[in-house]
């Protein structure tokens, strides 16, 4: 019985490693990480999913003007993942470039930059891009650091945000499969 608990648990491992290597992960930004204002809902959802080395990116930014003031916009993405990227496949209401510069507090590696002049990521409006990196990241939800820009005086003027502490429905549908599979060894161990 202890040999086929193993081989299901070994088989549950794999599937959430296969799953996690290329499912897309959508995540919500509205957690203060650096500034002093705090939005009253997520403004931003990040999604990325990816193939190897190559990720694909789309950002989407929600009602920043009833959220923080109309001349509000996300300016960059700070990475904390050391690599080189090369950009591509951009479409959508903004440009997207690379910059060796971090994020808040140096802990950030570079940022994808999503303005030139006027041109910027504001309410309702979408970006989509693929970033080739020059070997496999490391990344993760925590990985990323949206930088909201054009606040008023009263907001401070710019701040940082980090994703939104809010399980995903994938990490449920893992548990729900490991308890399953949990489940259905202890009931198997009773029965023989």
């Amino acid at each position: 019985m202890i040999k086929k608990t193993a081989i299901a648990m070994a088989l549950l491992a794999a599937v959430a490693g296969s799953a996690s290597a290329h499912a897309t992960s959508n995540d919500n930004y509205g957690t203060l990480l650096s500034g002093s204002f705090t939005p009253s809902a997520n403004f931003a959802t990040l999604s990325y999913s990816n193939t190897g080395n190559v990720y694909y990116f789309t950002l989407t930014a929600n009602d920043l003007n009833s959220l923080f003031t109309n001349k509000a916009f996300i300016g960059a993405i700070a990475v904390d993942s050391p690599a080189s990227v090369t950009i591509s496949n951009v479409s959508g209401g903004a440009p997207v470039s690379f910059n060796p510069g971090g994020g808040p507090g140096g802990d950030f590696d570079y940022r994808f930059v999503l303005f030139q002049g006027q041109n910027r990521l504001t309410a309702g409006e979408s970006v989509s891009w693929t970033a080739t990196f020059n070997s496999a990241p490391s990344i993760s939800s925590t990985s990323f650091a949206l930088h909201v820009q054009g606040l008023t005086d009263a907001q401070g003027g710019s701040a940082w945000y980090t994703v939104s502490a809010v399980p995903e429905a994938d990490t449920y549908a893992l548990l729900g499969l490991g308890l399953g599979v949990v489940a259905w060894a202890s009931r198997r161990k009773t029965f023989n």
